[in-house]
């Protein structure tokens, strides 16, 4: 499914078991919902079950209650859920379910992304935040690459309806444009996996930048990010799975237990109903419902019966 424009609806498909990605998202104000997405990508790298980026006034659009799952390439830079590659910017993603899903939530670098009410079961990472045009990208903001400003330009960001309707691209280029500020990642469930990377860590603070609070937290690693000390560019545009030089903080480490001050730390399931039958419903005593988690609607992703369809297909 490509779709472009403005205000397109995607809804209850099931898409599975495909070469290279199912979305591609372009343009404005798009709802995508009740869609179950897996097994795709599987002849591909550094591609996404859903994909958009490299332009910063894709806005507006949002991405909620899906079903992300067995998600994993064979190519180099692996398999994303929804993958905000290249300054992908003003997107929500809410209340979807990431299971065994690659790079879940990937902001390559944009600003403006809500991460919310999420659920992630193993995996690695649940969420991904870089700041690559402060590093190996940077030539998208020293003049040499145009791509970024020219489509500001060719849709004259500064004048109505674009202007009034995301007035944050008025300051865009005398607010840091190239570090990913006002990316919002908060009452989010992880369990059993690895809950962020970090690249570009060195570069930016993440701590000012990026808001992260209300998680609950049940993984074994916390944080892969960048070792102290290192010098020259992130080295994960070469290999994003590259071990050198990076560290890699398990759950109650010392060293980051301030960092992430403000979220909730389990070291058991937080509530699942199943998880080896893959009810990730929540039970009503989960702690998840004291940080303001919203219960998903997972009975309703996929295909439904109606006087169109009367019977569903077999899908393992």
């Amino acid at each position: 499914i490509n779709i472009s424009g403005v205000g397109n609806y995607v809804a209850n498909n099931v898409i599975h078991d495909a070469p290279h990605e199912a979305i591609y998202v372009k343009g404005n104000e798009h709802l995508l919902e009740f869609n179950e997405v897996f097994r795709v990508c599987q002849e591909t790298g550094d591609a996404g079950a859903l994909h958009t980026g490299r332009d910063w006034t894709w806005r507006g659009n949002v991405i909620r209650y899906n079903y992300w799952h067995d998600l994993k390439g064979p190519g180099l830079h692996g398999v994303m859920g929804v993958y905000l590659d290249d300054w992908g910017s003003g997107f929500t993603v809410f209340g979807n379910v990431f299971y065994k899903a690659g790079r879940a939530s990937f902001i390559g670098g944009g600003r403006n992304n809500t991460i919310r009410n999420n659920v992630y079961i193993e995996c690695e990472p649940s969420v991904h935040v870089d700041a690559r045009g402060l590093s190996w990208a940077g030539y998208y903001f020293d003049g040499t690459e145009k791509t970024l400003t020219n489509l500001m330009d060719a849709v004259h960001y500064n004048q109505p309806p674009y202007s009034t309707k995301y007035p944050e691209l008025l300051t865009l280029y005398d607010d840091q444009p190239a570090v990913p500020k006002y990316n919002v990642i908060t009452q989010n469930i992880s369990y059993g996996g690895r809950w962020l990377d970090v690249y570009d860590y060195l570069a930016f603070s993440f701590d000012s930048t990026v808001t992260m609070k209300d998680n609950i937290i049940a993984d074994p690693f916390l944080v892969r990010r960048r070792s102290p000390g290192e010098t020259g560019w992130d080295p994960y545009y070469l290999n994003i799975d590259l071990k050198e030089g990076y560290d890699l903080y398990k759950y109650g480490d010392p060293k980051i237990v301030k960092e992430f001050e403000g979220n909730v730390f389990v070291d058991h399931n937080p509530g699942f109903v199943d998880i080896k039958r893959k009810n990730f419903q929540l039970r009503d005593d989960s702690p998840a419902f004291k940080i303001g988690f919203k219960r998903i609607p997972i009975e309703k992703i996929g295909l439904y019966k109606d006087e169109f369809r009367k019977t569903l297909p077999l899908i393992k």
